[in-house]
């Protein structure tokens, strides 16, 4: 069968730059090193979700859907771009959004009205204790899903529900299509990289680029820097995800938990909490590279690569490629403008 048999429409710029870090490396050392740009996939102001959003989509499309559900916080860079791509292809888009409202309009959130997504928070128990609230966020979103469903199918319409993140079939195949790309692209620099290193939160990115490593060829060591849940949770989810579609999509590929690489050091406070090393990551590509990070995915996952380079995990003739998922609107919140405010004092001073 394979990722080229499933349905799929045209929403991203592809392929997508692989460029050298020379002066990254010259700065902190380490291995040669590469990053995959899918911050620059085009729509939306770019992200990996639009190579997933092509096939699930197009799966939508093929099913003669009309209206499309899906979810995230507050901040969802997935619904930022599923409102793009709705709006592209004259689909009616709804987010299900798993925070309070705030009433405050920024970031993905100023976007996802523009491109017209209707915006539904549900409400949640907030007497739940700390540890169990992300969690009763989730159960919240789903039951408000079923809910929307139900009501848009007796207004007639044909509604076709995204999992959060892209986590699916369709998602996995974006990624192992996303690594056949990497490949010619890899070739023609006669490069073969050692590692490849992601972001690991839903673990749908992370599942397309392990098992289209394999499907490829390249079959580099992945590592995971783990920006939600557990490395325990990561570990069985990727490896869930990656046996099911695997064998969905006729690859013979399976893989353990003992082969699953993901770190959760770099986590710090929680997911969509700023860290310092996630901040001096954001300001060293900045600064050295031109390259834009935002602060919940691709800051800590930089911040992981920095420290391993420094904890001497990799060896001077290795070569590693980051994966850059996008997140940019993120750069442009509250209390990012506060930050901002702090480095134009240090860089005055």
């Amino acid at each position: 069968m394979g990722y080229e048999t499933l349905a799929r429409v045209s929403l991203a710029n592809l392929p997508t730059p692989l460029e050298e870090l020379k002066q990254l490396r010259e700065k902190i050392g380490g291995p040669r090193i590469f990053i995959k740009r899918d911050d620059l996939t085009g729509l939306g102001l770019g992200g990996n979700k639009l190579r997933k959003l092509e096939f699930l989509l197009g799966d939508a499309l093929a099913k003669k859907c009309d209206t499309i559900i899906t979810s995230g916080t507050i901040q969802t860079n997935h619904g930022r771009l599923t409102a793009a791509a709705c709006a592209k292809l004259g689909l009616t888009c709804y987010l299900v959004l798993t925070d309070e409202d705030t009433g405050i309009y920024e970031g993905n959130r100023i976007l996802e009205s523009l491109y017209g997504a209707r915006q539904v928070f549900c409400g949640f128990d907030h007497s739940v204790a700390p540890e169990l609230l992300d969690k009763e966020k989730l159960r919240a979103g789903d039951e408000r899903i079923s809910r929307l469903v139900a009501e848009l199918k007796t207004e007639g319409k044909n509604p076709y529900v995204i999992p959060r993140g892209g986590r699916s079939l369709f998602g996995t195949a974006g990624y192992v299509a996303a690594m056949d790309e990497l490949k010619l692209q890899l070739d023609s620099f006669r490069v073969h990289p050692d590692y490849i290193v992601s972001p690991c939160a839903t673990s749908s990115t992370i599942t397309g680029i392990s098992l289209g490593n394999r499907v490829s060829g390249i079959n580099a060591h992945v590592i995971g820097a783990v920006l939600s849940r557990s490395a325990a949770e990561n570990r069985k989810m990727l490896m869930e995800e990656f046996n099911h579609d695997a064998e969905a999509m006729g690859y013979p590929f399976r893989i353990t938990k003992g082969e699953i690489d993901v770190r959760e050091d770099y986590l710090g406070p929680g997911y969509a909490s700023m860290t310092e090393a996630g901040k001096e990551a954001i300001l060293l590509f900045a600064r050295t590279e031109g390259i834009l990070l935002d602060p919940v995915y691709t800051g800590k996952t930089a911040a992981a690569y920095v420290d391993m380079v420094h904890r001497g995990e990799f060896k001077t003739d290795d070569t590693v490629i980051l994966f850059h998922t996008g997140g940019t609107p993120l750069l442009f919140l509250r209390s990012m403008a506060d930050w901002a405010k702090e480095i134009a004092l240090e860089v005055r001073t």
